[in-house]
């Protein structure tokens, strides 16, 4: 009997686990290019075709729920896989999105956005976890230029910056960035705890979690807004919203003329 009831257990086990795979691997979407999924090139290093369709994501999912927002911005690290182009599952998004994240608002000041992308460009193009994958903000990081690191942050291995040097936000929500204006900003609940080099968000008089998955709120996305397929003229290159600077290459010295 206690044969019989283990493997009714087990059956039962198998049976919603099925279940969870058919859900997980039914086709809710296609997608007409490869979206990079990469870390280094990639979302740690630069603007990437994924990047910006998540960020999208967020604007769109932050209006759904009754808060616009001028801006979105994510970490590059919490992208961690390449979508082949062709079908797309739920699974596929839970590979790119594993962390459980959840959509966040913060409403910062322009002076601290500046910090918050200083300091998460700050050894750009070396790779970090911090790196902004953004919608709605145009900016330029100039790696020619020195970081001129501050303070560490409370609790973190990550500088604020002393001043800002390498980073120049052209403009926010489709205006010329201004200082002293205070944008609000779809991010995800980790940044807004400041994680990574985000502590200038965990500071931001405003800031509060809407509770979403950032995993539905992609697959919402793609469905309800691009109809189901993310097409090549919308997500084919990177949008050019980040221009990475590279500092200009040292000239070789001159060699001297052997002597004759």
């Amino acid at each position: 009997a206690i044969l019989r009831e283990a493997k009714e257990v087990a059956d039962r086990a198998a049976a919603i686990q099925k279940e969870i795979d058919d859900d997980y691997g039914a086709v809710f979407a296609k997608t007409e290019v490869k979206l990079n999924g990469d870390k280094d090139p990639g979302n740690r290093t630069q603007e990437t075709n994924l990047g910006d369709l998540i960020c999208d994501a967020m604007v769109w999912g932050a209006k759904e729920n009754g808060e616009t927002v001028d801006a979105a911005i994510t970490n590059g690290g919490g992208i961690r896989a390449t979508i082949e182009a062709g079908d797309i599952t739920k699974k596929d998004v839970n590979t790119v999105l594993p962390f459980g994240n959840t959509l966040s608002i913060v409403k910062v000041t322009g002076a601290e956005l500046l910090e918050a992308l200083e300091a998460s460009t700050h050894c750009t193009p070396t790779a970090i976890g911090g790196f902004p994958q953004v919608s709605g903000i145009e900016f330029i990081v100039d790696t020619a230029k020195e970081f001129k690191a501050g303070d560490l942050y409370p609790g973190s291995t990550y500088h604020k910056p002393a001043s800002i040097e390498r980073v120049t936000i052209v403009s926010v929500g489709g205006k010329d960035f201004d200082e002293k204006a205070t944008y609000s900003i779809a991010t995800n609940d980790f940044m807004a705890a400041g994680g990574d080099t985000y502590y200038a968000f965990s500071a931001a008089k405003s800031n509060y979690d809407l509770g979403l998955p950032m995993d539905e709120v992609l697959m919402d996305y793609i469905k309800e807004e691009l109809k189901g397929v993310v097409t090549a003229e919308a997500y084919g290159e990177p949008a050019g919203r980040i221009t990475v600077e590279a500092a200009p290459a040292e000239e070789a010295p001159a060699e001297e003329p052997a002597p004759a």
